[in-house]
C-alpha cells in the first residue's frame, strides 16, 4: 500500500493551479552570476503581487522589474492574471522603459503586438487549450499543489518561444536563509519542454512565497537594495 501510494504520488500531474495559494507580496531579490564557483551580484529584481478587481473580475497584478549591470539590462513585466486559476489575461513587457510586447489572452487565442527594431509585428496565435504565462516563473509554480515527489506539466505561451510547457518536479525540501530568518521550502527542478539543465526553484512551504532560484550559471536570492526600481515601478 505504501509502495503504491509512493508510485502514484510520483506520476505526472496535469495543471491544477490555484491562485488562492499565491499571496500579496513585495520582495527584492539579488541577481548573481556564478563564475568558477564564485557568486557575483549583478543586479536586482523588484517583484510585487497584489489582488485587485479589473472590469468586475478579481485578478492578481504581478509586476517583475529586473535591472542588471547598472541598467544595461532593464526589463519590466506587468501581468494581469485570473485570481482563481492564475491564467493570464494580459502581459505588458517593457525594455529600458519602452514598450516591447503587449499581449491579450482570450479563450482560444493570444493577440497583441511586439516591437522589434522599431517595427511593429502583430501577434495572433491560436491556443490548443488552457495556457499560462511563459514569462512568469516562481509565482506560477507557487500556485501548484506542491508535495513530495509530485511532478507537473504546465502549458505556456511565451512571446519568444511560442507554445511550450514547464516541467516541474518536487525533488525535496530545504531550509532557505532569508533576511527574516530560515524558511522551510519545497525544492523544484524546472525545465521548459525538457530543454537544457533544470533551474532549481525554492518555494516556501507555508504561504507559497517565491524564495529564489539557482542554476549552474547563477541565480536569485531574497534581499538587496531595490529602491531605484521601487520608484520606477511606482511600488
Amino acid at each position: 500500500m505504501i509502495a503504491l501510494f509512493g508510485l502514484l504520488a510520483g506520476l505526472a500531474q496535469g495543471p491544477s493551479l490555484d491562485g488562492t495559494r499565491v499571496h500579496e507580496d513585495r520582495a527584492c531579490y539579488t541577481i548573481s552570476m556564478n563564475r568558477g564557483g564564485v557568486e557575483t551580484p549583478m543586479g536586482v529584481t523588484w517583484q510585487t503581487i497584489e489582488r485587485t478587481v479589473v472590469d468586475g473580475r478579481p485578478v492578481l497584478r504581478v509586476v517583475v522589474h529586473q535591472r542588471v549591470g547598472g541598467g544595461a539590462f532593464d526589463m519590466r513585466d506587468t501581468f494581469l492574471l485570473d485570481a482563481g486559476t492564475l491564467r493570464p489575461i494580459q502581459l505588458e513587457n517593457d525594455r529600458k522603459g519602452e514598450r516591447h510586447v503587449t499581449l491579450t489572452y482570450g479563450a482560444d487565442a493570444v493577440t497583441g503586438e511586439r516591437v522589434e527594431d522599431g517595427a511593429v509585428h502583430e501577434v495572433d496565435v491560436a491556443l490548443p487549450g488552457p495556457v499560462w504565462e511563459g514569462n512568469l516563473f516562481g509565482v506560477t509554480f507557487a500556485a501548484l499543489p506542491l508535495r513530495a515527489g509530485a511532478t507537473f506539466e504546465v502549458p505556456f505561451y511565451q512571446y519568444d518561444k511560442g507554445l511550450g510547457a514547464f516541467n516541474v518536479r518536487v525533488t525535496g525540501e530545504e531550509a532557505v536563509t532569508t533576511p527574516e530568518g530560515p524558511v522551510d521550502a519545497w525544492v523544484l527542478d524546472v525545465t521548459a519542454g525538457g530543454e537544457g539543465p533544470p533551474l532549481t526553484y525554492l518555494i516556501a512551504k507555508t504561504g507559497g512565497r517565491e524564495l529564489g532560484y539557482r542554476s549552474a550559471r547563477g541565480g536569485q536570492t531574497l534581499g538587496g537594495d531595490c529602491s531605484p526600481l521601487m520608484t520606477a515601478s511606482n511600488g
